[in-house]
């Protein structure tokens, strides 16, 4: 735990030194501050209601969360210190955890200034605080989600914008995919696509619907490229 723990916070501190990343806060929060603007989410007589504005939020996402992480592990390759990582007490494991908890906790600081969206509703009417809370939910576990796909994309290159491109377009193509396909066809394929529907999933949770196998997907798909990620980090000892 020590060492996930020093790797975690010498990334933020990276993280915090880079313009990239308050590039990435404050598009985030402009597109989102113009999205509850252009569906006016608090207009006078409308429900007050963040679900229009956080239906378009996992598509901003897609291209977002690769951004945080991108240089995780593409910048160790690119500067030659994953060289002496290799070297030192680390493990593989520590090193992919480390790097992961911290571009998570970055998103979640990202996330955080939409909170005032809350207190607005609050002022604008008597909002579902079931559906907001579980909104949240949704938009945590879709980050456990991305983000663990972005590290996994960081770890194939030493290229960050490279890792950003094979960390947003297939996230992008995959939710178009499924979100589209789904009410295309039928029978067991329609049942495949269901279950792996990231936007359909998150609505879901913007609904007020919080359930074990939304909850599970998430987590499962997260653990599955953190182990990929782990395993293309090992790699590089052999080479």
């Amino acid at each position: 735990m020590r060492n996930i723990s020093a790797i975690m916070r010498r990334e933020l501190l990276s993280l915090f030194c880079s313009p990239i990343a308050y590039i990435v806060i404050a598009g985030f929060l402009l597109i989102t501050g113009v999205a509850v603007l252009w569906t006016g989410s608090f207009s006078p007589g409308k429900p007050a209601s963040l679900r229009d504005v956080f239906f378009w939020t996992p598509w901003m996402l897609t291209v977002i969360v690769p951004a945080i992480s991108m240089r995780a592990i593409a910048e160790e390759y690119r500067s030659g210190t994953i060289e002496s990582l290799m070297t030192a007490p680390v493990s593989e494991l520590q090193l992919v955890l480390g790097k992961y908890f911290a571009s998570l906790i970055f998103y979640v600081i990202m996330l955080a200034p939409t909170l005032v969206y809350v207190v607005l509703m609050e002022a604008f009417g008597n909002p579902d605080w079931g559906a907001s809370l579980s909104s949240y939910l949704g938009l945590l576990l879709i980050g456990v989600m991305f983000t663990a796909f972005g590290l996994f994309a960081s770890s194939l290159t030493s290229n960050q914008v490279v890792a950003w491109i094979l960390g947003w377009v297939p996230l992008l193509l995959f939710a178009c995919l499924a979100f589209f396909v789904v009410g295309l066809v039928q029978g067991w394929v329609r049942v495949v696509f269901q279950q792996v529907n990231v936007i359909g999933r998150f609505d879901e949770f913007s609904r007020g619907l919080v359930t074990t196998d939304g909850v599970v997907f998430f987590l499962a798909t997260a653990a599955l490229f953190l182990f990929l990620a782990v395993k293309v980090v090992e790699s590089r000892r052999w080479r």
